[in-house]
């Protein structure tokens, strides 16, 4: 085993929620402890995944930590923000020891966009098993991220009296949870994840356990919230509050593809406290999921969905509320409340098809690149994480688009669990959002 933190908080800051999962390792088991936690971002604290209000954020941490009851002040994050962290898989010529310490300065001076005084960073060379061991080139896995913005992520955990022993990456933290942790199920496959944050989609590929791929697509959950806000003509906080309680893809037209691009690769990273625990895959993160107020509820009384009568505002498309009261039309015939639902889910299928579609396109021009480079080589499943990973028909629908089997992300799988602490559907329900989460905490938990 690693040696590090054995009874630890993953924390995910996000720029719309905060996801916390407690793990303890025990007799070699790795153990989920108490209720893991899916809880709203106080507004405006976070900003594209960077803390820009530390006592904020501090107070929602404080009260997360005492409504439900986390026994370690031991705290493994992750930090991220598309504009302040750069992760790069990057080709050099093979190398070792000072010698890439000096080619990699020069990586940071070409691939970063701020000052290097200014970064922490930190980089692994990528070693399959099957490499050839004539190639002359060797893959780094390069992570970067502006000082401030880590100094600021730490300042609002420490504020709340808990400890970071570590800051991770959210692309090794997901690796972790969904492969690392299943043993050798994934060892002799190509595994995707597609991670539908808040403001970005994050795509990842795992070859033999490896991290292969990066890209980040500019588009996420706030994205189908603003088209059903736009359409409808309501506030984003209903347009959130309707994608949640009605949001699906029905049957889903697939627009055709327009063109591809070639990707662009970004991602990881690694700091932290004390120093000795600082050491190993360390790297750092991009953002998650949903809207909402900062109040946090208690546990057992705390829904994971809203109830459908708040949705009593949701009205027709303009169109249609048009048409229906042209004079002189035939009254529509009275309706079944389930009649009137299964419409009211229609209108909100035909709104998110289009932008969810445009990601579904985006990982397969993805897949498509990544077989491009890669002697047409099979991938073995995708898996879907992210608060938008729970959409109904999201799984098919990429599944159809991408031609290979796509499932939900189940961090929770491979973790010794008690129901009466943490019942299945809560875990099945939060289980996408809180990869991460789960991720950050298994870092020092599993067979290296």
């Amino acid at each position: 085993m690693a040696k590090g933190a054995t009874h630890v908080l993953g924390l995910d800051i996000g720029t719309t929620t905060i996801k916390a999962a407690e793990l303890q390792l025990s007799g070699g088991e790795v153990c989920l402890v108490g209720r893991p936690a899916v809880l709203p971002t106080p507004e405006g604290a976070v900003r594209g995944g960077v803390v820009v209000d530390a006592p904020e954020v501090g107070n929602a941490l404080q009260e997360l930590k005492t409504v439900y009851g986390m026994q370690t002040s031991k705290v493994i994050a992750s930090v991220g923000g598309d504009s302040s962290v750069v992760v790069r898989i990057t080709e050099v010529p093979k190398m070792s020891g000072k010698e890439l310490e000096e080619a990699i300065q020069w990586e940071l001076d070409e691939q970063t966009p701020f000052p290097v005084e200014e970064v922490i960073y930190d980089y692994a060379p990528i070693e399959h098993a099957d490499a050839d061991p004539e190639a002359t080139e060797m893959e780094v896995l390069l992570a970067v991220a502006q000082e401030d913005m880590v100094n600021a992520h730490v300042e609002a955990i420490m504020a709340t009296g808990m400890r970071p022993v570590a800051i991770d990456v959210e692309p090794l933290a997901i690796g972790r949870a969904l492969v690392d942790a299943a043993g050798e199920e994934f060892a002799e496959q190509t595994v995707v994840n597609v991670h539908i944050g808040a403001t970005t989609t994050l795509i990842l590929i795992f070859r033999q356990k490896l991290l292969s791929f990066v890209r980040v697509i500019p588009s996420g959950g706030e994205n189908l919230t603003q088209a059903l806000a736009q359409t409808f003509m309501i506030d984003q906080a209903l347009g959130e509050l309707v994608k949640v309680q009605l949001g699906n893809l029905g049957d889903g037209g697939y627009a055709e593809e327009v063109g591809a691009g070639e990707p662009e690769l970004a991602e990881d990273i690694l700091e932290g406290e004390p120093e000795e625990s600082l050491e190993s895959d360390s790297v750092f993160e991009l953002s998650s999921t949903a809207e909402g107020s900062a109040t946090i509820e208690a546990p057992e009384d705390r829904a994971t969905h809203l109830e459908i009568e708040d949705l009593g505002e949701l009205e027709l498309p303009p169109g249609e509320v048009e048409q229906a009261a042209e004079p002189g039309a035939e009254a529509p015939p009275e309706i079944e409340a389930d009649s009137d639902l299964a419409y009211a889910r229609d209108q909100v299928a035909e709104v998110l098809t289009t932008p969810i579609l445009d990601i579904a396109t985006e990982v397969r021009r993805s897949l498509d690149f990544y077989r491009r480079q890669h002697r047409n080589e099979a991938i073995d499943r995708v898996l879907l994480t992210g608060g938008t990973a729970n959409l109904s028909g999201l799984a098919e629908l990429v599944t159809d688009e991408t031609g290979v089997a796509t499932e939900l992300g189940d961090p929770f799988k491979y973790l010794a669990v008690d129901a009466a602490e943490a019942p299945e559907d809560y875990l099945r329900d939060i289980g996408p959002a809180a990869a991460i989460a789960v991720g950050l905490a298994l870092r020092d938990m599993l067979p290296e």
